[in-house]
């Protein structure tokens, strides 16, 4: 993954977004040495956006293959939603 210094992102603005555009591979933005942000294309945008509907989807087909309710309450909803996002997050981080 190709990095800039937020100092370098900010005085080389479109040779960020055109290695973004044009590998779509993310590119790393830190500040004092931590990451800071990323910069994405939008097909990449795209393709993480239908990895995470489809395990959403995955969730809901699990759920009713267990014969559970196929309503759950809101704030199990969420429960299970944070849950979820914790668990990616935490696979994000381990990379």
């Amino acid at each position: 993954m190709v990095t800039y210094t937020m100092t370098q992102a900010t005085k080389q603005t479109a040779d960020v977004m055109n290695e973004a555009r044009y590998t779509n591979q993310p590119v790393m933005i830190t500040d004092h040495g931590k990451p800071a942000a990323v910069v994405i294309s939008p097909s990449l945008l795209a393709h993480y956006q239908a990895l995470e509907d489809a395990a959403d989807l995955a969730v809901i087909e699990d759920m009713k293959a267990a014969g559970g309710q196929q309503w759950v309450p809101n704030d199990e909803a969420q429960r299970l939603m944070d849950q979820i996002e914790a668990e990616v997050d935490g696979a994000d981080t381990a990379r």
